[in-house]
């Protein structure tokens, strides 16, 4: 499943369509669907899709919080009205004389961002090289040549489009499919939000399924993620009831896997980290992973956690038992500090 950095890549590739504004080109985009059978559920319909080809709409942006894109459409018109009013538009309700329409997409279990320049990788498909890839369900074109597009075989993903007659900025609040989601964690993490650490420390929820949870702390983490951190954090994926130094490590460690991590996918780096759980969580040593073993040759065993199966080093990752942590010096002075800490967006934007 595409976690954040992979997500965060696609956005990339989907940057390369924004219509650019200091050369004074409008590159108006144009959708088609892929070859059938396309999906049949939280699908843009045909007519949508013809009214925001024929509604001479351009790409502005793209945003990202947690595993969800946004692709921003804008056009000049006069029909738009003041006031925040969105609405879901799964029965291609939209006139397409929106000043503004949102897709936004989740990419499910295999849901992936292509261009005829780079096909991006994923464990869960076989390598896959031509262009566009099998499973492919809308393509994005520009007028500059670029395009891209929108493939998922499991068909578990999304494209939704939303109408937002407002003149105003689009924020996070606007957007309904980032509405219910925790802050992003890439953006959460690098703060070091001392409410964030605090979030995660003495819960009774084994903290496995607390990175699982999209609504609960941080969106953007899945499996591979919350393993590679709890690994470097070494922690087991069932502790629960962590302490404020634990916590603190973990969001330093959230940050260090997310940034390196989508370093590395945006092609500054050749690959991740060989010293990574992650080259090694696969169940490649055979027997089902029963010879599997970290860099370091430790062994690595498979366990079920937050319903998920987690890859863990034993030796280093050990379950304490513990029960609630009374409020000590450490935690009040965190309580503390936390309302001098600003909040700070967390919606990914277009780099400038």
């Amino acid at each position: 499943m595409p976690e954040l950095p992979e997500v965060e890549h696609y956005r990339q590739i989907l940057l390369s369509l924004v219509s650019n504004e200091s050369k004074g080109q409008k590159q108006s985009v144009h959708l088609d669907f892929g070859p059938p059978p396309l999906p049949t559920k939280r699908f843009l319909a045909e007519r949508t899709l013809r009214l925001i080809n024929e509604g001479d709409y351009e790409i502005t942006d793209v945003l990202r919080k947690g595993k969800v894109l946004c692709v921003v459409l804008k056009t000049d018109t006069t029909a738009a009205k003041e006031g925040d009013i969105f609405t879901i538009t799964e029965e291609a309700d939209i006139s397409g004389k929106e000043a503004t329409i949102l897709i936004s997409l989740h990419m499910g279990m295999t849901g992936r961002i292509s261009s005829p320049n780079h096909i991006p990788k994923l464990e869960s498909l076989s390598e896959e090289c031509s262009y566009p890839p099998p499973h492919t369900h809308l393509i994005i074109n520009s007028p500059n040549g670029q395009q891209a597009c929108f493939s998922d075989p499991r068909r578990f993903g999304s494209v939704i489009v939303h109408s937002y007659d407002c003149q105003n900025d689009i924020g996070e609040e606007h957007i309904p499919a980032f509405q219910e989601l925790a802050p992003d964690a890439l953006t959460s993490a690098k703060d070091s939000d001392l409410d964030i650490v605090t979030k995660f420390a003495n819960q009774k929820k084994v903290i496995k399924a607390i990175l699982l949870d999209q609504r609960q702390v941080m969106s953007g983490i899945g499996n591979w993620v919350a393993d590679e951190v709890l690994y470097r954090s070494r922690l087991h994926p069932d502790q629960s009831f962590l302490t404020i130094s634990e916590a603190s490590t973990l969001v330093s460690e959230i940050h260090y896997v997310l940034s390196t991590a989508v370093t590395c996918l945006n092609g500054e780096e050749e690959q991740l980290p060989e010293q990574w759980l992650f080259h090694r969580r696969w169940r490649g040593g055979g027997s089902n992973g029963a010879n599997s073993k970290d860099f370091n040759g430790k062994k690595i065993s498979f366990v079920k956690s937050g319903g998920r199966s987690s890859a863990i080093v034993p030796s280093l990752q050990k379950k304490v038992a513990r029960k609630v942590i009374a409020a000590d010096s450490e935690t009040a002075s965190c309580e503390k500090k936390k309302s001098a800490t600003k909040p700070r967006a967390s919606v990914k934007r277009r780099k400038t």
